[in-house]
């Protein structure tokens, strides 16, 4: 019995092998793709600049998917944001239905006949222009709305075939298939909804009870909003709760505990400044949020 399930095993495994020969072997192709932000920390209506290099740097001549070298990179890139959604870009181009693409057509290729699939040559050396790599402000294509700490990384999807200019691309013939991906990278922003903090001037000693007034928080309805749209009770300073809301006909004031406010930082220093998050829910339930930045004195 135990002869019987080993041999079942080695066949399971030798299976699995065939099964990803031509995509587990082979190393990715060298082309690089590097993700580059203008800045670190992004302020309220900030725009965010991006640049996205990709360039082929095998040393050879490469046949890869079609449409590889006309995409529009800096829409490739996958952004996780502070409340652990996936965004994607968003294109501005008309969509149309199409049919069901025809089947891969045969090609007779040294005197037998082969399925091919739709490829291009990536030359040698080359690099993606501008037009394709750089955008003034990705807020124009993801919804960049929460404040807080984002993760950013190309993502492309790929297929690279055996052989050189005027060989066929055949779809059972291959070098690699996967994600060709870039460096990851972290950016902070205070997000899409503008916000005031009074004071902006946090003292240390509120800790221990010395206080006078109310932290403040001043939220102007974002474009195409009223105050009316927020759900005032939702509203929180770094995840206190506010002691009261106020809503007036042009902003919301909300009015937080001042030892609870400098608490919520954590460990602070004197003479630094440190980052707040202002955050809530429309009645539509969909989030919302901004920030400012304060600093500590004694």
């Amino acid at each position: 019995m135990r002869k019987v399930r080993f041999s079942f095993l080695i066949f399971i495994g030798v299976a699995v092998l065939i099964g990803t020969e031509g995509y587990g072997w082979a190393q990715p192709p060298e082309i690089s793709i590097e993700l580059n932000f203008n800045k670190t920390f992004y302020e309220f209506g900030e725009p965010v600049g991006v640049e996205v290099v990709v360039s082929n740097d095998s040393g050879r001549d490469l046949l890869i998917s079609k449409g590889f070298s006309s995409r529009v990179y800096y829409l490739e890139i996958w952004i996780m944001d502070p409340a652990g959604r996936l965004l994607l870009g968003q294109r501005n181009e008309p969509h149309r239905e199409s049919p069901d693409a025809p089947p891969l057509p045969f090609v007779s290729y040294q005197g037998i006949f082969v399925q091919v699939a739709h490829c291009e040559v990536l030359p040698v050396g080359w690099t993606a222009p501008p037009s394709q790599t750089q955008t003034a402000d990705l807020r124009a294509y993801y919804p960049l709305e929460l404040p807080g700490y984002y993760t950013a990384q190309v993502k492309i999807s790929a297929k690279v075939f055996k052989g050189g200019p005027g060989d066929p691309c055949d779809v059972r013939d291959y070098e690699w298939v996967g994600l060709l991906t870039s460096n990851m990278v972290s950016f902070y922003m205070e997000g899409s909804t503008e916000v005031h903090v009074v004071p902006n001037q946090w003292h240390l000693s509120w800790k221990g009870g010395k206080k006078n007034q109310d932290v403040q928080v001043q939220l102007k309805p974002g474009d195409g909003k009223t105050v009316n749209d927020y759900r005032s009770e939702t509203i929180r300073l770094n995840n206190r709760v506010a002691r009261r809301v106020e809503v007036l006909p042009s902003m919301i004031k909300a009015y937080f505990d001042p030892e609870e406010a400098v608490e919520s930082l954590g460990p602070v220093e004197v003479d630094q400044w440190y980052p707040v998050v202002v955050s809530g829910k429309l009645k539509s339930n969909e989030p919302f949020g901004g920030g400012e930045s304060i600093r500590i004195t004694r």
